[in-house]
Formats: structure tokens, sequence, C-alpha cells
């Protein structure tokens, strides 16, 4: 069967500044979402320095996850390869290291690829056509969000949650026009319909 490896890597992490605190804020986020996700089926795990890797049984949080790690790190910024395949060993289900297969082999090339790009979001798939349509538009997403403040994650990630508008610009404290704003500047609706669609198209490969 099918499933989702994500491999993330913080940009440019040996010239940060304090990069040991950084690092305590990774930590202390990924081990929140691995205990509330349902779908991982290996924890997220800090591997190599400054990457980390998880595996999904499906995408229905893949994203959002995504995007509070992008928010817990700002403004340092975090590239992700998203990939779907076989695995050849066991699940590890305590951490994210000793597994093989299509899955971690096609993420990593894909975390290769984005390093020689500007780019933060990349996927491959076994389906061609739609790896590529995804591929592009995941590339778009990744040119429109990359000068994003710090409120404009914090709304996209309430949005996925479906919070209305109100509810967003009380919990911010800003007011319903800046929310407004930052929706309709940052295409977040857009941003969030393209997203939650290759989360589909993901998930009905891992059945195929």
């Amino acid at each position: 069967m099918k499933r989702i490896a994500l491999i993330g890597d913080i940009v440019g992490s040996r010239k940060i500044k304090k990069r040991g605190e950084l690092q305590r804020k990774l930590l202390k986020h990924l081990t929140v979402i691995n205990a509330t996700r349902r779908t991982l089926l290996s924890p997220y795990t800090i591997t190599l320095g400054d990457e980390f890797q998880a595996l999904y049984s499906s995408a229905d949080e893949l994203f959002k996850d995504i995007w509070t790690i992008l928010l817990t790190l700002y403004p340092a910024r975090v590239r992700f390869s998203i990939s779907l395949g076989e695995l050849f060993t066991r699940i590890n289900k305590k951490q994210s290291i000793g597994m093989d297969g299509p899955a971690f082999h096609n993420a990593r090339s894909g975390l290769l690829e984005l390093k020689k790009t500007p780019y933060l979001f990349n996927i491959s798939t076994d389906a061609e056509w739609e790896n590529e349509l995804a591929k592009q538009s995941l590339f778009l997403i990744s040119q429109i969000s990359g000068k994003w403040k710090s409120t404009r994650l914090k709304i996209l990630i309430m949005l996925y949650e479906g919070m209305p508008v109100k509810e967003i610009s009380n919990k911010l404290k800003i007011s319903d026009k800046a929310v407004y704003k930052n929706i309709d500047s940052g295409g977040l609706n857009l941003v969030a319909k393209i997203t939650k669609e290759i989360a589909k198209e993901l998930n009905s490969l891992i059945k195929k």
C-alpha cells in the first residue's frame, strides 16, 4: 500500500542566529503534532541536523501541518518535499528512521530538486500527469507565499479550520477589513482550495 512521506529542511539553517532556539521550537512543535495527528503512521523525527521527516496514511492534515511548521519557525524558511509511494520495510511507529522504499527515495529526490530552486514545496507521485500539475501548483504557491508575514500564515491556518472572518479578526485582534485584505492580497482562499484538492488527489491515489 502506498504511503505519504514528507521531508522538511530549514533553509540556510547554519547561518541562522539563535539556531539552537529555533531547533528547540521545531522539536516542541513536532512533539505536539505527533501527539494529536491520527493520520501519522510514523511520527515527525528530526534526522540530519535541521532536517525532519514523517510518514502519513492520508493527506487530510498534511498541508495544515506544513503551514503550522512554517508559522512556528517564522521568519525562517523551510523546504517541504512530499512523496507518494510504496515502502519496502516495516513502518517504524516510534521514529521516522530505518524505513526504505520509493516513498522516501522520491521525497529525498524532491528535496534535492528544491535545493536547486527558490521554491519551498515539491511533490512526487507515481501518476505523472497529476504529479506535474500538483508540482507546478506548489511551485506557484511557493512564489506567492514567500514574502508573507506571520499574520497571513495565521489567517490561512484558521481558514483551514473553517473559521469565519469575524472569529479570525477577534483572535488576531485586527479588523475584519485587515483579514479580508490579507485573504485577497495573499490569494489565501485559492491557496487553501488548491492544497485541499492536491490532498484529495493524494488520498485517491493511495487507494489505487
